[in-house]
């Protein structure tokens, strides 16, 4: 059973490799969203995770910064499963086998966290695709947790929001055991944990249910460190409800 669960996944990888060289480089905006969102629900069935969607989306007309708290690699596929986005991520996501060639092909911003004034540069090409109406995600912990805690917000790239004066939408992932009813560690991409131990500790956690909570809009616009901490209040304020 596990060895078919390995086999799916694969060949649900290779028919990615089939849509980001054929599919995607012919359709346009709304074809190309269609084809990422229905890949990854996907992706979500062959690993057994339902996704649930908690709290109501407002209706935007122009770009908006999506904020997220990090656990997993699955993230950005539980996201794209819902609302596909751009998305950033640190520049080592992009050397990744397999899932780095494809954040490529959804025209991932790449941040080189070591490199002195990279979030500065970052932050501009956001702000530059939030004003041509773009969804662009961004994971403000720098790094993924457990999914217990949300840790502290780096503001820099709130910046973008500012600059555009695009709309900034926290939202709050959690994974669950649909089992137990309890938060689940399976899928964290956590510490020195290569990508295919995370895959494989995701696969044996199975059956999961991940939470996304649409919390309320942030109302700050003018001061990053301020809509960095409105944000971070705002996930840890949707998760006070987790078991």
């Amino acid at each position: 059973m596990i060895l078919f669960k390995y086999f799916s996944i694969t060949r649900h990888i290779f028919y990615g490799f089939y849509v980001g060289i054929v599919r995607l480089r012919s359709a346009n905006l709304v074809q190309r969203e269609a084809i990422i969102q229905q890949w990854s629900l996907q992706l979500l069935k062959i690993l057994e995770v339902t996704l649930e969607i908690r709290g109501e989306l407002p209706t935007y007309d122009r770009g908006v910064l999506y904020v997220s708290n990090h656990i997993s690699w699955l993230d950005i596929h539980v996201i794209n499963a819902w609302r596909p986005m751009r998305f950033v991520a640190k520049k080592e996501v992009g050397e990744w086998p397999v899932f780095g060639w494809f954040a490529k092909q959804l025209n991932t911003l790449f941040i080189d966290r070591q490199a002195r004034g990279d979030s500065f540069n970052i932050s501009f090409q956001m702000a530059k695709g939030l004003n041509q109406q773009d969804r662009i995600c961004i994971f403000p912990e720098g790094t993924s947790s457990d999914g217990e805690f949300v840790l502290p917000f780096k503001p820099n790239l709130f910046q973008s929001a500012i600059a555009s004066n695009a709309p900034c939408q926290p939202i709050s992932i959690w994974y669950e055991s649909i089992l137990t009813g309890q938060i689940s560690k399976g899928p964290a991409f956590i510490g020195d944990m290569g990508l295919i131990e995370s895959i494989a500790n995701t696969v044996k956690a199975k059956p999961l249910k991940v939470i996304i909570h649409v919390t309320p809009i942030c109302q700050i616009i003018d001061d990053r460190k301020a809509l960095s901490l409105e944000a971070w209040n705002n996930i840890n304020t949707s998760r006070l409800r987790i078991n």
